[in-house]
């Protein structure tokens, strides 16, 4: 429910809440609400966007003054069951929201200057599918990191395709055409340096589509996500780190002599890192030996080809990045 972005819930925090949706003061009391909404940096432009009105407050005024509730709460939760019902909802990265919903989102966008016109310079697309699309990637990054690098400052998408698609299609990433590629069953489109920086220089999600751009049809395909960098890890010297980020969370951290801890589908073991930030070159160590890592957004992952020769005891578990030569500490896991 959006209404918990409000900074606390209810009459006692949000006092506009309780106006009349008749009252004249019910749109100046919708401005206040949708201006203190929380949190909505990321879903708030993608909402006006998907929405497409001009003023959304307005559009959501003449929503809730149509219901028979005597105060706003009221009329927003009537309407938000109302549209859940009726099928009114929008999937925006995983998020179920209703249209009212929506519109209140886009609504604090606007009120909070979070909404920048689409750049696209191909005029109205019509929205139909021409493609079945299997899956793509990425879906998200961090701030300032090159999602699925291919070099010299460039980064890109790949979306595999059940057929094949017309030649005149494009990749459209936040209202721009990227250069785009196609092999059999995959779509390819990268994004030049100057827009990649643009991109990924703050937290954000930005609409993805596929556009015949011969007869201007575009069908949705998801959102990249750039999400805020995580505080920069403390190295053992005391420094802080300019690779890694801090480390949330590991596991496992202990195991029995000769049991395959987190076992894997073939019965080997492998330890689990939640960190922010690693750089793809990283590598988890067990007491200084290199284990076999695959490093992606938030998560590192190492097999441990040898735990069965492990010995009761400690070891020192490091994640070591051999470009900048720095040394993360990430724990101490015991075989008992």
């Amino acid at each position: 429910m959006q209404l918990g972005l409000l900074s606390g819930c209810g009459r006692d925090s949000a006092p506009e809440l309780a106006t009349p949706p008749s009252d004249p003061g019910a749109r100046e009391a919708l401005r206040e609400l949708a201006g203190r909404l929380n949190g909505i940096e990321f879903v708030g432009p993608v909402c006006a966007t998907e929405i497409g009105e001009a003023e959304p407050l307005e559009a959501l005024l003449q929503q809730l003054r149509d219901t028979p509730e005597t105060t706003l709460e009221a009329a927003l939760l009537t309407r938000i069951a109302s549209d859940f019902a009726n099928g009114e909802r929008l999937d925006i990265a995983g998020w179920q929201l209703s249209r009212t919903e929506c519109l209140l989102l886009a609504a604090g966008a606007h009120e909070q200057g979070m909404s920048e016109p689409r750049r696209t310079e191909q005029g109205e697309l019509q929205f139909q599918q021409f493609a079945e699309i299997e899956r793509w990637g990425p879906e998200e990054t961090i701030e300032g990191r090159i999602f699925n690098p291919i070099g010299n400052g460039r980064g890109g998408f790949w979306i595999r395709v059940a057929e094949p698609v017309p030649g005149s299609t494009r990749l459209m990433l936040d209202g721009v055409l990227l250069a785009t590629h196609f092999e059999p069953g995959v779509v390819t489109a990268s994004l030049e340096p100057d827009y990649m920086d643009e991109v990924i220089a703050k937290p954000g999600m930005y609409p993805l589509l596929m556009v015949d751009t011969a007869r201007n049809i575009a069908q949705r395909v998801g959102y990249l996500t750039v999400r805020p960098r995580p505080p920069a890890a403390t190295l053992a010297d005391g420094s802080q780190s300019a690779v890694f980020c801090q480390v949330e969370r590991w596991g496992p951290d202990h195991a029995n002599q000769g049991q395959a801890f987190n076992e894997q589908p073939d019965g080997g073991a492998a330890f689990w890192v939640r960190i922010g930030c690693a750089p793809r070159n990283a590598r988890l160590r067990l007491n200084g030996r290199p284990l076999p890592t695959t490093v992606s957004t938030s998560l590192v992952t190492a097999r441990v080809p040898h735990y069965a020769e492990l010995e009761p005891g400690d070891y020192v578990l490091d994640i070591h990045d051999p470009d900048s030569g720095e040394t993360l500490q990430v724990g101490t896991f015991r075989v008992n």
